[in-house]
């Protein structure tokens, strides 16, 4: 017998699902913002600044999309019972790679005049000389930043990755949209699929044949996701910001990246959660107890994001060589840097690690909502870190930069990426309910000596 309620009316209500009005005002108060400051950058004659806002806003924006779906491969490979009912809120992020790969090979097209080591460089006066401090270190850098090379590697593995992902996707959403369909029908509802629905559901047989299918499919194109995932990232912020500055490397800067790259996605698949089980008729099906279990995860992130942070810093300060230490100097010694060093620091660990020990912040949506995009700001204060001291030279921090064009661009990506996900969750099967792991696992109990309703 099922233990999950019963989701005719939510599978119906796929077709009447009308989409919140501040979802266009978002959008349109994104785009604006972001306009507004490249104009203001542009004005200012900081065009390197702007170039690396879009790269800053690119970045954050394919964490958080390519996180969703790593979010669903993670319930499938590990049969997660806990958060299958709201894996399709994270889903739903994918929505957005398209677009995020198409920006991706304007910006390595059009922008790489930001990269100082090759000879059409703009930022400086003449190409950053690779000829090595150490000729064992650096004897392969002029073949691997040789400007075809960089580009083709950043477009193909990223759309590798795009591919991987959304053939997941197709897998996970298939069946339930087939039986979206069936319910429709079988209740006389009148339901034309949108048409991005043919992608998922072409050559279309039954749910439950095509759930067998699927099944299998997603664990394949699961486990290939997940293997793909840190490698890609990896070599991403190798190839977008690490060769910002061409003389400095660090082995740990893509496990740290790729690490808080998920991290973004589970508190922006936390805030579009709380905000939107009750437009998805989800209320039922994910209770406080899924909220409690992801902001466990959202903590155990926080802690291994402080753990890849010291990994990172530690053997860099013990060996003291010059081709690493400088890029750590600028950004923790220079005053223009070292006071958002240390706001990265409080809003990425000291806060959210010292609040999400509370058991109740984690159940109470607006809270935990408010939390989580805290932690995001941060995360977005520590990409911009990472970029723009090694583009911008100035004597003082540039606020007014800071606030109308950094996070602009970011706003003008997000805004972009609510339209998108919006308009995907409207027409979407809100649950998984052909997912065999949608329903409670009969040893889970959640027991909380102080609160019977969490039970």
């Amino acid at each position: 017998m099922s233990r999950i309620p019963d989701t005719t009316e939510l599978l119906l209500n796929t077709a009447d699902r009308e989409l919140p009005g501040w979802v266009n005002m978002v959008t349109g108060a994104g785009v604006l913002w972001g306009i507004l400051g490249l104009g203001y950058a542009a004005a200012m004659g900081e065009a390197a600044w702007a170039v690396g806002s879009l790269l800053v806003a690119i970045y954050f924006t394919f964490a958080l999309s390519q996180g969703g779906v790593l979010f669903g491969v993670m319930m499938q490979l590990s049969r997660g019972h806990w958060g299958t009912p709201a894996k399709r809120v994270a889903e739903s992020f994918g929505a957005f790679l398209p677009f995020i790969w198409i920006s991706i090979v304007l910006f390595v097209v059009l922008g790489n005049g930001m990269y100082p080591w090759h000879e059409g460089q703009w930022l400086l006066d003449e190409a950053i000389p690779l000829e090595p401090h150490s000729p064992a270190a650096y004897s392969a850098k002029p073949m691997w930043l040789s400007l075809p090379f960089w580009m083709a590697r950043v477009i193909l593995s990223t759309g590798l990755l795009i591919f991987l992902s959304f053939n997941f996707l197709k897998n996970s959403w298939r069946p339930d949209m087939i039986k979206t369909i069936e319910v429709m029908k079988a209740n006389g509802k009148e339901f034309t699929p949108p048409g991005w629905w043919g992608y998922f559901t072409k050559g279309a047989g039954d749910s439950a044949s095509e759930a067998d299918k699927a099944y299998d499919n997603r664990n394949l194109f699961g486990a290939l996701t997940a293997l793909a995932y840190p490698v890609v990232f990896s070599f991403m912020v190798f190839d977008l910001i690490m060769s910002l500055a061409p003389w400095w490397f660090a082995n740990m800067f893509g496990v740290w990246n790729f690490v808080s790259s998920f991290w973004i996605s589970l508190c922006g698949f936390g805030i579009v959660l709380v905000l939107s089980k009750k437009w998805l008729k989800l209320e039922p099906f994910v209770g406080a107890n899924v909220t409690h279990d992801l902001g466990k995860l959202i903590l155990a992130a926080c802690m291994f994001w402080a753990y890849t942070t010291y990994a990172h810093l530690l053997p860099i300060w013990y060996a003291n060589m010059p081709e690493e230490t400088d890029f750590l100097l600028i950004r923790l010694k220079l005053p223009q840097w070292a006071w958002l060093s240390w706001t990265v620091g409080i809003l990425c660990f000291l806060m959210p690690f010292t609040t999400l020990l509370s058991r109740g912040i984690k159940k109470m949506p607006v809270p935990f909502a408010a939390l989580l995009g805290t932690i995001m700001f941060g995360l977005f204060l520590e990409r911009t870190l990472q970029v723009m001291p090694s583009v911008y030279f100035g004597d003082t921090f540039p606020v007014p930069l800071l606030v109308l064009t950094s996070m602009g661009c970011l706003a003008m990506y997000l805004g972009l990426f609510v339209a998108v996900v919006a308009r995907v969750l409207q027409r979407l099967p809100s649950l998984a309910v052909m997912d065999p792991h949608v329903e409670p696992h009969p040893w889970d109990v959640h027991v909380h000596s102080l609160d019977q309703a969490h039970h």
